[in-house]
């Protein structure tokens, strides 16, 4: 889709336009706000984390991770496997040592695979999202499918620097967020 090519070009120069310092306070602000959501949801245990890729302006998640390990979260990423276009999971603990990948992506440098069974929530990675919810992603459908393989009441959290814009272009096989954490709060999408 050409209209998907336009939005993710302008929202990657949206993001690299940010400076280093403005990129660390707003990643700053979405680990706590992130933390205030999950608040919100006692029962989940079990979160899957993004990293994040340096050289394209990601979110610093990483942030994040202290505070999950202190509120006893069970933690998880992901190991892109190219070759069979699907993401593995794999656990972290505090413990873990990451190195990155071809891609730029921090994988830990001795995986323990993990199982997506027990994963309540996913934190995804985004370019952009509308008001319905509907991400746009890089356009190579890792999250897309990983979503298939997790159980149908695992919650899909996109973390944003920016807020919603009115509208993005949806395929067949795109899957929308269940709800989207910005520095300045979240928003739960109706469905």
């Amino acid at each position: 889709m050409e209209a998907k090519e336009i939005l993710r070009k302008k929202f990657k120069e949206d993001r690299k336009a940010l400076s280093e310092k403005e990129r660390s306070i707003r990643s700053e602000k979405i680990a706590s706000e992130s933390m205030r959501f999950l608040n919100a949801y006692r029962a989940i245990r079990h979160i899957h984390l993004f990293l994040p890729i340096k050289k394209l302006y990601e979110i610093n998640t990483v942030l994040l991770l202290p505070s999950l390990f202190g509120a006893g979260y069970e933690v998880y990423g992901s190991i892109t496997d190219r070759l069979g276009h699907k993401l593995q999971t794999v656990k972290i603990t505090k413990d873990t040592v990451f190195i990155e990948d071809g891609m730029g992506i921090p994988i830990p440098k001795k995986p323990i695979y993990a199982s997506n069974e027990s994963i309540d929530l996913v934190f995804v990675p985004l370019l952009g999202v509308d008001d319905a919810g509907n991400r746009l992603g890089y356009g190579m459908g890792f999250y897309d499918r990983f979503f298939g393989q997790l159980r149908p009441k695992v919650l899909k959290v996109g973390l944003s620097y920016f807020d919603t814009v009115k509208s993005i272009p949806v395929a067949e096989h795109d899957v929308a967020l269940d709800a989207c954490v910005f520095p300045h709060g979240s928003v739960i999408f109706n469905k």
